[in-house]
């Protein structure tokens, strides 16, 4: 299962990388003078289905790091797993929403329903909230992170600085994220708090993928704990 966990990180790290540096358009590359550009859709699409990869494999990383710290803490590793498991629907609803809003400007069918007009102010909304949606589901995540991680800490699963950069690594993006939904301005001037988690997450899931995780210790202290 920790092996599991280590994949679903690598899975959701590349789906994420290709939504951020990937040939994905924006909304607003739709909206021309003759309509919109059927060229964009493909790529587009790709995005969206690299988007629903994503949250698939939150929910699996999730599912597999409970199993695997259950052991330590039943309760702290299911409020972990319950934090990312809403990080995942939240991803998902995101989805949705930026779906409808592609369908408005392509779907032949809709496209007689709305002015051009009507089109750039929907396209600016879901523009708008998609932007600012990865904000709200970073909370949910950094609390996750930060349970889990303190359970790799305590059971030493995985050597103690990687569980300890864990922990702190989620702690910052979770503080990060509610300063720029409390202070939106410095929304520009956050990514590079970004850039140590990103790190972290290809470290943690390689380790956890070819190491795996080392029971050991946690043996040893839970006999040590035994009645005689």
């Amino acid at each position: 299962m920790a092996r599991i966990a280590g994949f679903s990180y690598i899975m959701y790290t590349i789906a994420g990388l290709y939504i951020t540096f990937g040939p994905i358009p924006a909304f607003s590359a739709f909206l021309g003078a003759d309509g919109p550009v059927v060229e964009l859709e493909l790529p587009f699409r790709t995005g969206l289905l690299a988007e629903a990869l994503l949250y698939t494999f939150v929910g699996i990383s999730a599912a597999a790091m409970y199993v695997v710290l259950r052991a330590v803490s039943p309760g702290v590793a299911i409020m972990g797993a319950f934090c990312r498991l809403i990080e995942a629907a939240m991803g998902a609803t995101f989805i949705v929403f930026k779906y409808a809003a592609f369908a408005a400007i392509t779907n032949r069918d809709l496209l007689t329903t709305f002015s051009d007009a009507e089109r750039s102010a929907l396209m600016g909304l879901f523009g708008h909230l998609s932007g600012s949606a990865l904000f709200f589901l970073l909370i949910p995540m950094a609390f996750g992170g930060v349970l889990f991680f303190s359970l790799f800490l305590r059971s030493r699963f995985i050597p103690r600085w990687l569980a300890a950069w864990g922990v702190m690594t989620y702690a910052i993006i979770g503080c990060v994220a509610a300063t720029v939904l409390l202070f939106p301005d410095f929304r520009n001037n956050v990514m590079l708090f970004f850039l140590p988690g990103a790190l972290f997450e290809w470290v943690v899931a390689l380790w956890l993928l070819f190491k795996g995780i080392n029971t050991q210790h946690w043996e040893d202290a839970v006999k040590a704990n035994l009645p005689d």
